[in-house]
């Protein structure tokens, strides 16, 4: 169980997350994004801490996603694997593990995470979010 797919929208590109917990669909929405921006490296990394605070799960998952992306590009560096530790409770905390980024490969520029049919639930069996980026 738990895994993304991207959706298809006319102006922007969709993620749809899945997990048996909240920590784990965070988790699945950032390896999405990743492969997106075509910086899914899985390996060794450097941790870069990542905490961020909001009223509700969709909030912290925008939140979430756009800290990724802020670090990604400031750090000039691949995404080589992600942790959240605790999600909910108006916070989610966690980290990602950041390598040099390698040749480059077919990416999506992706401005933001938004809140545009933003949905994060739970489910029988765990926890569904979806999620739109900006392009």
């Amino acid at each position: 169980m738990g895994g993304f797919e991207l959706l298809e929208h006319t102006a922007d590109i969709g993620i749809r997350a899945t997990g048996a917990s909240l920590e784990e669909v965070f988790e699945h929405a950032t390896v999405g994004l990743a492969e997106l921006l075509g910086a899914w490296r899985p390996g060794p990394g450097e941790p870069a801490p990542v905490a961020v605070d909001a009223g509700d799960p969709g909030g912290l998952l925008v939140d979430w996603l756009n800290e990724v992306i802020w670090l990604r590009e400031v750090r000039d560096a691949a995404v080589a694997g992600v942790q959240v530790e605790a999600a909910g409770e108006g916070r989610a905390t966690g980290a990602l593990l950041l390598a040099p980024p390698a040749p480059p490969v077919d990416g999506t520029t992706v401005k933001a995470a938004t809140y545009h049919r933003l949905r994060v639930e739970r489910q029988p069996g765990g926890w569904l979010a979806e999620v739109y980026l900006d392009v």
